[in-house]
């Protein structure tokens, strides 16, 4: 099933509400598809409950879409670095106290990725925190020529698979407004033919990954006056820099580009409201041939003038279970990764059982778990847990990995959400323990969560 997020504006790019599912169609390679399912727009902003600042693994679809700030001080010059960051304190200011949408923030770091806040509609909490993270120099921009540049390219490929990765299991729409440089400025036509191709098809490949966690990206330029209209395929036609590559993310993913702007922080405002209202579509793809080639997906309001935004397509790859070494490897993303992963909804605590052990207690949201029917009419979800010691530098001291099941009797079985799926085991646990990590992924669907246990809330004998 292909998930199609849809934003629907008028001739003044304002957002359009009150269309319904006859209203769209949607043509994948030249073929109308037949529409599986539609949903309006979440509800307005005015209606939304002020209540909640904090979101953790909610499901609630009349949230709007969550937005993920990420501040590249890795690619941006200094100067630009310090307009964006004023620039997002100056949006902050504005939109204040209450955000309209629960708003994290990630810092792109010249030697690491900093995970500055979870989602909050605190915009005081997000000052503070935009405030306790020191600026730093760029130094990889100002030695080592095109090896840097290369360098920091993989870097910033890397960040974004990691909130690709991160978000694949999590329900609904989440706008990423990339405020700075993106890709490094890098001469395209000084890498050999297939090294160009190999790069462009990395990128295709990026923009699929985000495009399939539901992830739209919107790149700030802070070097400042247009919404830029390129279309991802000119590009590529004849690319010059890797700017040009990094803003293509946008359009792939149904986001904007930003640049020649002065407005940092009403380019801000924008990315962040433009997910307030979308349209979410799902079809059935009529061409079952599963070839792993890309197919162009356009949707069309019909006889309105309107215009519409969305991913530009998908790779048909059939979806199949995943290997160990595949299971492995997501595992091992999600325990190293600072940003939470919330596929699935999880709670964790520890108490010191032994010398040398603990005694973990996990409760995990259960609507995210594949319960599986047994000939006797029971009901059993099986997950796979890692629990990681770290000391203090955040280095590994011990680590844990166990295969758990929780089996309910047909007659008790109740409404997974009615309350948790509680596991409880005993693993090590070192008097030194600055912190724990704890992943849990569901054997069956795949869905992860992760959590920190702090210190500060580990009971010591």
């Amino acid at each position: 099933m292909v998930v199609l997020d849809v934003v629907v504006t008028d001739s003044h790019g304002q957002p359009v509400r009150g269309l319904t599912g006859r209203d769209f169609r949607v043509i994948e390679n030249g073929v109308e598809q037949k529409l599986a399912s539609f949903e309006a727009p979440p509800l307005p902003r005015s209606q939304l409950s002020q209540g909640r600042e904090t979101i953790s693994g909610s499901r609630d679809n009349s949230i709007p879409a969550r937005n993920i700030m990420v501040l590249d001080e890795l690619n941006t010059g200094v100067f630009d670095e310090a307009y964006a960051r004023q620039s997002l304190e100056k949006y902050l200011r504005k939109h204040g106290p209450v955000l309209n949408q629960p708003t994290s923030l990630l810092i792109v770091g010249q030697e690491r990725l900093e995970f500055a806040h979870d989602y909050t509609r605190d915009a005081a909490a997000l000052k503070d925190a935009l405030k306790g993270h020191h600026a730093e120099l760029p130094f990889s921009q100002m030695t080592g020529g095109a090896y840097r540049a290369v360098d920091r390219l993989a870097k910033t490929l890397w960040v974004l698979e990691q909130i690709a990765s991160a978000n694949r299991h999590y329900a609904g729409r989440k706008n990423v407004i990339w405020i700075g440089s993106g890709f490094p400025q890098l001469n395209l036509r000084s890498l050999a033919a297939q090294d160009r191709r190999n790069f462009a098809d990395a990128i295709s490949t990026l923009a699929h990954e985000l495009s399939e966690a539901r992830l739209v990206v919107y790149t700030i330029d802070p070097q400042g006056l247009e919404v830029a209209p390129t279309a991802y395929e000119d590009l590529f036609g004849d690319p010059t820099t890797g700017e040009l590559l990094f803003e293509g993310l946008a359009p792939q993913t149904g986001g904007k580009i930003f640049r020649l702007q002065n407005q940092i922080d009403e380019a801000i405002a924008e990315s962040s409201e433009d997910g307030a209202a979308y349209y979410t579509l799902t079809y059935n793809p009529n061409n079952h041939n599963w070839d792993g080639q890309f197919r162009n997906v356009r949707v069309v309001v019909e006889g309105r003038g309107l215009q519409t935004r969305a991913r530009k397509g998908y790779y048909a790859v059939a979806e199949s279970p995943l290997s160990a070494g595949e299971v492995d490897d997501a595992m091992s993303k999600a325990l190293m990764s600072p940003i939470p992963y919330r596929g699935l909804d999880l709670h964790a605590t520890v108490t010191q059982a032994d010398e040398g052990a603990g005694k973990y207690v996990l409760r995990v949201d259960g609507d995210a778990l594949n319960w599986q029917s047994l000939a006797s009419g029971k009901r059993r979800c099986q997950v796979t847990v890692v629990t990681a010691t770290m000391g203090a530098g955040a280095q590994f001291a011990t680590h844990n990995v166990r295969e758990l099941e929780a089996v309910a009797e047909a007659q008790n079985f109740r409404k997974p959400s009615d309350k948790p799926v509680v596991f409880s085991f005993v693993a090590e646990l070192p008097r030194d323990t600055h912190y724990v990590k704890v992943v849990v992924r569901d054997s069956t669907n795949g869905n992860i969560g992760t959590t920190n246990i702090s210190k500060d809330t580990i009971k010591l004998r």
